[in-house]
Order: C-alpha cells, then structure tokens, then sequence
C-alpha cells in the first residue's frame, strides 16, 4: 500500500510540475495564474498548494523529495570520496539534467526573483546537507574546510547546469547521457582537486 501511495504522490507531483511548465512556457510565469495549473493538471486549487507550497516551488519541480534521496545518499558516505561519489550518483538520477524543462527552470529564474530565491534556498540546502557529511569523514573540527568543498561542489554543478542549459538551448535538444557525464566529470575532478589541496595542507 506504500508503494502504490508513494507511486500516486510522485504522479501528482509530475502532473502539476508538467502543466504548469507547459503553461510557463506558452503564456509566460506572471500570466499563469495556480488556478489555471489545477485546472490543467486535473487536481484541485488544494492540491497544487499540498505539494508546493508556493507558485515559484512548482518550478524546481521535486526538489524537497530530491533532497530527502540526496540526505540519505550520504548518510552511509564513510570518507570525502564516498561523498563526492553519491553527489555525483544522486546528480545523474535529477529529473530536469536530461530534459529540455532546464532551459526553462533557468530561463525563469534570470526573469522571477522569487524563482531565483527558490533556487537559491534550495542551493543552499544542498550546500548545508554535503558540508555535514563531509564535516564527518574529515580529521578534528574542520567546518569550515567542509563548507569550503561543499561550496565549490555546489558551485561547479550550477556552472555545469548553466552549460548544459545553454547546450540545449543551442541544439534545442535534451543532451545525450555521455554528455551529460562528460559535465558531471568536469565537476568532480573541480571538486577532487580542492580536497587534493585541503588534505595536503592538513599534513
């Protein structure tokens, strides 16, 4: 019974998601008013607003469940290269990398400042839930090194995804998965190469 409540949850979420990107992209975000998503989406006014909490959350899509998967990937992380691992694991997984939606999550959010503040707290979610785990597998108190790796983890994957925005915008096609990995390479061995340094100043 859970699985099938859990499957219903993520189809509802999908729905609303999708109906209102739809609409975003036709009539512009300020023009789309929550009423007409429910409606498009086939769930009640309640509904959408049961799921996420504000108009500008629908844009980032499943981004609370994302971040529950990404909390528990790193729960079992024993060292800094098992947490770089399954950021980079939970990252391939994203709804969003692979589809052309990005253009327009990124597109939006240059436009709607309350879309770039969403995107912003949940940044910096993301930020907070790597800095813990790495703040684990690191030798004595050393916060702020892990707040450091975690930043620039962070930073590099919103430079890859600006990249690869910019790729589909170009193309107007979604990226080819090998492309996709070539980006998340470029952003671990960024990532790798602070905490080359980190552990050789430690020393």
């Amino acid at each position: 019974m859970t699985g099938l409540r859990e499957r219903k949850r993520r189809r509802t979420f999908t729905a609303i998601h999708d109906a209102a990107m739809r609409l975003f992209a036709e009539r512009g975000y300020a023009d789309v008013t929550v009423a007409e998503i429910a409606e498009a989406a086939e769930v009640s006014r309640a509904t959408v607003f049961t799921y996420y909490p504000a108009k500008e959350d629908i844009v980032l899509g499943e981004a609370p469940v994302a971040l529950e998967a990404l909390q528990a990937a790193l729960a079992d992380a024993g060292d800094q290269a098992a947490v770089v691992a399954a950021v980079r694991a939970w990252l391939r997984t994203l709804v969003g990398w692979v589809e052309p939606d990005l253009v327009l999550q990124v597109d939006l959010a240059a436009q709607v400042p309350a879309i770039a503040a969403a995107r912003s707290r949940l940044l910096s979610e993301i930020e907070t839930t790597i800095a813990t785990a790495l703040a684990r597998t690191m030798e004595g108190d050393r916060p702020l090194a892990a707040r450091l790796v975690a930043g620039s983890l962070t930073s590099a994957l919103v430079a890859c995804e600006q990249e690869a925005a910019q790729r589909m915008k170009r193309t107007r096609r979604a990226l080819p998965a090998a492309e996709i990995d070539a980006l998340l390479d470029a952003a671990v061995a960024f990532v790798d190469g602070g905490l080359a340094s980190l552990a050789a100043a430690s020393r």
